[in-house]
């Protein structure tokens, strides 16, 4: 008697899944940072001599994008995915 695996497709489906999940946690992280990055910009540009107030903000939100690329690229790695199947699926 043979065990019937998943085919290469339906496991694909199941993984990018999970894939496009981390990159679009991934790319939430970045536009976040870029916010503050932003916010803190403009503070300065309008003279504001407490913009170091958003550097504290900036770490945190830089660790929270570091996390979410190692979580996607350890996914990637474990799974064997590629970038092509998250833009192809999109």
């Amino acid at each position: 008697m043979e065990i019937e695996q998943p085919n290469k497709t339906e496991l694909n489906a199941t993984v990018c899944s999970q894939q496009r999940r981390l990159l679009d946690m991934f790319g939430e992280a970045v536009q976040e940072l870029l916010l503050l990055h932003e916010q803190q910009f403009l503070a300065i540009v309008a003279g504001d001599l407490d913009s170091n107030r958003f550097d504290l903000l900036i770490h945190m939100a830089n660790e929270k994008k570091q996390q979410a690329k190692y979580a996607y690229l350890q996914h990637v790695d474990t799974h064997g995915c590629s970038a092509n199947n998250v833009t192809d699926e999109r």
